[in-house]
């Protein structure tokens, strides 16, 4: 990491002049190219982090991997040279404040954003994290998308936003491996990505950080959703918030963080009991596999939130499947 100054704890790096111009003689890097494909990588001798820009054809990939620390786009110290690009910063792990025009956006994990990349930014991090930013020539991005985005968060829990953010990461990962001829149409197509991501997601207004907040929740939830010790207590202690966090994140929507999580387990429970691949499967083995250590208190909840038992649900679905096998 290319340490220019420092306040405090923070660290101050120069992002995306690779290799910077007052890089430390400390710092050690390495660099290589193929035609279309570029990359440079340097760490700082500390052990504190490591910044890697890559090149693939017209798109440039960086990523920052740091203890706390502050990366500065100034287009005036680089010599205006990140002024023809837009610049799109993808959180992958930890939490970052990006401050622009006195404004400031916290993106969390799974979350992203589009800063003017012709005017001067930080993120801030005070906590090990990790981080892309795609420097895209304007050329290549509609002009209308990329004023829209200016000075928002975007999310990518689920649809087109998640599948550009989870495509850029593995892009990231696998540049090593990625052949000269490939580059250019990588590029286009994460590119292309992009435009539908951002059409889809400016098409619903502003991402409110609440709901940053709850697709990070579920998340959590969706993956460790069948652990039978899953408690409010545990998910606030694994995402680093207070419970009165979490109370707030599911206020608005009229039920309590573990009704949600018992809601999900009954889903799943019942799309269990509907698999004809798992028809002999005993019902408290099912319920024990969604978390739920007791039967009769698994029973209870599904009959209260479905309205039958799940010998019901289970008994009607194999008289369906039944029928359906005599009238084929």
């Amino acid at each position: 990491m290319i340490v220019d100054g420092s306040t405090g704890p923070v660290r101050t790096v120069a992002a995306l002049a690779v290799p910077p111009r007052d890089a430390p003689a400390a710092t050690s890097w390495r660099s290589g190219g193929r035609a279309t494909l570029s990359w440079q990588h340097f760490e700082d001798p500390s052990g504190h982090g490591a910044v890697q820009f890559t090149r693939v054809a017209w798109l440039g990939i960086g990523r920052v991997r740091a203890a706390a620390h502050r990366v500065v786009n100034d287009p005036r110290r680089l010599g205006n040279s990140s002024g023809s690009d837009v610049h799109i910063v993808l959180q992958v792990s930890g939490t970052s404040a990006l401050e622009q025009t006195g404004r400031m956006l916290t993106l969390e994990p799974g979350s992203w954003a589009a800063p003017q990349a012709d005017h001067p930014y930080t993120m801030t991090s005070r906590e090990r994290t990790e981080r892309l930013i795609l420097a895209i020539g304007r050329k290549h991005l509609s002009a209308e998308l990329s004023t829209q985005s200016v000075g928002r968060a975007f999310s990518a829990a689920s649809g087109t936003g998640r599948l550009f953010f989870s495509t850029a990461v593995c892009l990231a990962d696998e540049l090593p491996h990625i052949r000269i001829s490939h580059a250019r149409a990588l590029a286009d197509q994460l590119t292309a990505l992009l435009h539908v991501a951002l059409q889809y997601e400016i098409s619903f207004g502003p991402v409110e950080q609440s709901d940053l907040r709850r697709a990070r929740v579920h998340r959590y939830i969706a993956q460790h959703l069948r652990d039978p010790h899953l408690t409010v207590e545990r998910i606030a202690a694994d995402l680093g918030w207070p419970r009165r966090t979490l109370a707030r994140v599911f206020a608005s929507h009229g039920e309590t963080l573990m009704e949600y999580v018992y809601h999900q387990r009954l889903e799943g429970a019942r799309r269990d009991l509907l698999n004809p691949i798992l028809e002999a499967h005993a019902l408290a083995d099912i319920a024990r596999s969604w978390g739920f250590v007791n039967y009769t208190h698994f029973s209870d909840r599904f009959r209260t939130h479905f309205g039958v038992s799940p010998t019901t649900v289970r008994r009607r679905a194999i008289a369906a499947r039944a029928v359906a096998s005599q009238v084929g």
